[in-house]
């Protein structure tokens, strides 16, 4: 079998990764052996935690990743605070599931808006921001990242509303 892969730039996931992070511009090919068409590949997040790619890209891919953690923007850039929004408004409302993949989209609980109903009762308080899908991502990212209230206020997806 051919275990064998490359760095190419080609970015391969990460879609809501920091700006900067290198998976939206570098990915990992694989099976060389085959015509380019027809060539597998990976991020860099997974290649770096193969266990059947050889040690040579592995260790690229983790080299990368490292070297990203080590240079990445500061959580006050103002590139990181518009992410953080977006995270956010990505995340809208998702919380931790149950089980053992609790934080996988399907597995995630998605609370129902904080509005009266017809008899003007409110669904229950969501769960503490810790059990915040999108705080959960940031944090991947940025573990020192504390939100605030005015974060989840601004928070959005898609278009910045002026």
């Amino acid at each position: 079998m051919d275990n064998h892969g490359r760095i190419v730039r080609r970015g391969t996931g990460g879609f809501l990764n920091p700006p900067t992070h290198p998976e939206h511009e570098w990915g990992v090919e694989t099976d060389l052996r085959r015509k380019p068409e027809n060539r597998g590949s990976m991020s860099l997040g997974q290649a770096a935690k193969s266990t059947w790619l050889d040690e040579a890209t592995r260790n690229a891919a983790r080299a990368r990743l490292i070297a990203w953690s080590v240079s990445r923007p500061a959580l006050d850039d103002p590139r990181i605070q518009d992410w953080i929004l977006q995270v956010l408004g990505y995340f809208h409302d998702c919380y931790k599931g149950e089980g053992p993949e609790c934080w996988h989209a399907d597995k995630l609980r998605i609370l129902p808006p904080q509005v009266p109903n017809g008899w003007g009762e409110y669904p229950p308080p969501p769960p503490p921001v810790d059990e915040h899908a999108g705080v959960h991502y940031i944090r991947k990212f940025y573990p020192e990242f504390t939100p605030t209230g005015k974060q989840f206020a601004r928070a959005y997806w898609g278009k910045k509303q002026a």
